[in-house]
C-alpha cells in the first residue's frame, strides 16, 4: 500500500492548491501522478469552487489506474466528480463524433486536434481545474486544447510532466501555448 503514500515533497506540493498554473517534472516512478491524484481530491473537498474538474492524460490504459487510485481515495468520477479522460477522448467529447483511439495514420490525429481546438472555443462547458498526467506526451496544439477549455475564473491548471522523455520538442514557450507556470514548478 506504499503507493497511496506521500513523502513530505510530494504532500507540499499537493496541497499547493492557491490557483494558477502549475508545473511538476520528475523522472518516471517519482510519483507525478499520485500527487496529482491527491490535488484531484484536495480539490473535490472544495466543491463549491471547483464543479468541473477534468483529469487529462495521453496513455489509454493510465486512465484506468488512474480512476482507480481516485475510488480508492474515494474521490467520486464522472460529470459530477473528476472526470477522467485520455487526450482523444476530450477530443471525442468536444467534437461530440467517436474518435479513433489507436493504429491511425499521424494525420488523422492531428486532423482531430485541429477540429477539436476550432469546435473547443464555443464549447459550452469549461473546467475549473485541469490536471494533466504525462504532459511530456502533449503536442503544443494539445495544449492550447486543454488552456482553452479551462475556466478563467478558477484558472487552476497542474501538469505533471517527465522531463527525460519530451516526445514532442516544444516550439513555443510555456507562455505562448497560455500556460503561466514562471516560479511555479515543482521538482520530484
Amino acid at each position: 500500500n506504499r503507493i497511496k503514500m506521500l513523502d513530505h515533497n510530494q504532500e507540499t506540493i499537493a496541497r499547493k492548491i492557491d490557483g494558477g498554473h502549475r508545473i511538476i517534472s520528475g523522472p518516471s516512478g517519482s510519483g507525478k501522478t499520485i500527487v496529482l491524484v491527491h490535488r484531484a481530491a484536495l480539490l473535490m473537498q472544495q466543491k463549491q469552487t471547483f464543479k468541473r474538474i477534468l483529469f487529462v492524460c495521453y496513455n489509454i490504459t493510465l486512465v484506468n489506474f488512474i480512476k482507480r487510485l481516485l475510488a480508492e481515495k474515494k474521490v467520486p468520477l464522472g460529470e459530477n466528480g473528476v472526470e477522467v479522460l485520455h487526450f482523444f477522448e476530450l477530443c471525442a467529447k468536444i467534437l461530440g463524433e467517436p474518435v479513433e483511439w489507436e493504429k491511425e495514420e499521424v494525420a488523422y490525429y492531428d486532423m482531430v486536434i485541429e477540429e477539436a481546438l476550432k469546435k473547443a472555443k464555443d464549447f459550452p462547458e469549461k473546467y475549473d481545474a485541469i490536471l494533466v498526467d504525462e504532459g511530456q506526451d502533449f503536442s503544443d496544439d494539445m495544449y492550447r486544447l486543454v488552456v482553452s477549455l479551462l475556466n478563467p475564473a478558477t484558472n487552476h491548471l497542474a501538469i505533471a510532466l517527465d522531463d527525460n522523455q519530451n516526445i514532442y520538442q516544444r516550439k513555443q514557450t510555456w507562455k505562448e501555448l497560455g500556460i503561466h507556470a514562471r516560479g511555479r514548478t515543482h521538482k520530484l
